[in-house]
């Protein structure tokens, strides 16, 4: 059990996304960690990707953002990385909308 409290955020008054983000990353990490199972960087970047759209993302478009000019990513690699994501509950799908959101409370 972490000590510090769960901070609910008001999105109408002010939003620190990059902290957002950034949160939602070193939890991920910590649960990743305490399952002992490897948060790589791969997957770390496809998380970030999900939570940064603050909406349902598709796995395409996290594909398009994932893959520079020099080395695109592969939709395998994609699906693996949100397979594990989504196993170890850092990100849920929604089915009707085939597409991925970040879960804000992981591991419960």
């Amino acid at each position: 059990m972490s000590s510090h409290a769960h901070h609910h955020h008001d999105h109408a008054v002010r939003h620190d996304h990059g902290s957002c983000v950034k949160d939602a990353l070193d939890r991920a990490d910590a649960l990743c960690t305490e399952r002992g199972v490897r948060l790589t960087a791969q997957r770390a970047r496809v998380l970030e990707l999900v939570w940064t759209s603050h909406r349902p993302v598709g796995a395409y478009d996290i594909l398009a953002q994932l893959g520079g000019p020099d080395r695109p990513a592969g939709p395998p690699t994609v699906y693996r990385a949100l397979d594990f994501l989504q196993e170890n509950g850092l990100v849920h799908r929604i089915a009707s909308l085939n597409a991925y959101i970040g879960c804000p409370d992981p591991g419960h």
